[in-house]
Formats: C-alpha cells, sequence, structure tokens
C-alpha cells in the first residue's frame, strides 16, 4: 500500500505488480482498493527471482523507462529526481546505493559506474569493469530505474537476479550508474523491522 501511494503521489499511474505468495489475496487488495492508478497483477508460477520477475512484467510496461521497487524495502527516494538523473546519464539502469554495511556490496567507480559485485560472506568479488579513479563498496537500496532495451539481456534459465544481469549488460559496455541520495531505508523482511518502518512512516 505504502509503495503503491508513492507512486501515485509522484504521478505515476500506470503500475505492475509481480506476485508470487499470497497472489490472489493481493489481486483482490487491489481490485477493492479505490487506488486512482491502472494497476496490473501478474503472477509468477514458479519463483523467477528478481531477475526474473522484471521479464516476466515487461510486456505489460508501457514507458521506455520504468521504476522497480523491491516491496520488502521501504525508502524515502524521491522518484522524480531518481528518473531525472537516470535519464541525464542515458544509462541503461541507475540504482539507488546507500553507504552502509551489507553481505552483498555493489563496486562503484569515482564517475558512479556499476563496476562488479563482491559477496562477502561467499568470499567472491566479480569486477566486469575497470573502475575509473578508484572505487568504493555500497549497498543497493532495492529500487532503481531502468530502461526497456534491458530485454536484449533476458537470460534463459528460469530463477536468476537483476543483478547478474547487470554484470552481464556491464560486461557488453552498457551503463549501469549508482544514485546515492541521502535517504532512510528500512528492510521490512521481519515483524521487528516492519515495526521500526511503521515508526518511521508514522512521522512523515
Amino acid at each position: 500500500h505504502h509503495i503503491i501511494d508513492k507512486f501515485i503521489s509522484s504521478g505515476i499511474n500506470e503500475i505492475v505488480i509481480n506476485t508470487h505468495y499470497f497472489s490472489d489475496q493481493i489481486e483482490e487488495f487491489i481490485e477493492i482498493s479505490d487506488y486512482k492508478a491502472d494497476i496490473k497483477v501478474v503472477k509468477e508460477e514458479t519463483i523467477l527471482g528478481t531477475g526474473g520477475g522484471i521479464f516476466n512484467m515487461l510486456p505489460l510496461i508501457t514507458e521506455e523507462d520504468f521504476f522497480v521497487y523491491n516491496t520488502d524495502v521501504v525508502c524515502d527516494v524521491r522518484l522524480d529526481e531518481l528518473m531525472k538523473y537516470h535519464r541525464k546519464n542515458r544509462s541503461l539502469a541507475t540504482m539507488v546505493m546507500q553507504d552502509r554495511e551489507t553481505f552483498n556490496q555493489v563496486i562503484i567507480d569515482s564517475e558512479n559506474c556499476f563496476c562488479g559485485l563482491n559477496l562477502v560472506n561467499k568470499g567472491i568479488k566479480k569486477v566486469v569493469r575497470e573502475p575509473v579513479g578508484g572505487s568504493s563498496l555500497m549497498a543497493f537500496c532495492g529500487v532503481h530505474a531502468v530502461n526497456k532495451r534491458i530485454i536484449s539481456y533476458e537470460e534463459e534459465k528460469t530463477e536468476y537476479s537483476i543483478i547478474d544481469v547487470y554484470l552481464n549488460a556491464v560486461s557488453g559496455k552498457e551503463k549501469i550508474s549508482a544514485y546515492k541520495p541521502n535517504v532512510h531505508w528500512f528492510d521490512i523482511g521481519t515483524i521487528e523491522k516492519l515495526k521500526q518502518a511503521e515508526i518511521f512512516l508514522s512521522g512523515c
């Protein structure tokens, strides 16, 4: 509900929701809610991952550039500013980043370009673009702006991560940008964390 309201208040009137668990309940909630937007619900019959899920929705997306927003996070990023930055850089995608500790670190260079991934808990580091002017490690917030030419990088396997798609795209000389606003971010994957986000939102 919060994310839908955020989209509508940002002037977005076409929304596609990708579902798997509780798909029927979500669809029923949308039907009985009086949202001032065209909302479509797409169901994954099998789990597709963060990458496969995006490609599952792509045929219903009409805009050349669109937002992807993970529903297990709360982030007070301004979507209009994110899209402005994304289009200015003519990037395939623009990821909202934050300087905080995480097990999955994104490697960013001095030009705010995505260069690779550092998986701390697995001891794996993947660099697909030589960093310009040094690099830093950032955390992805689960919010990004994406261009529809991402379709060129759809993978053949059923379930895959959007980060793997981005790694392949950057290997193919595409540009993925990092957008680093000063924002509040919450993972709401547990009841305790959800309560923390609710306290924050109640003060907005």
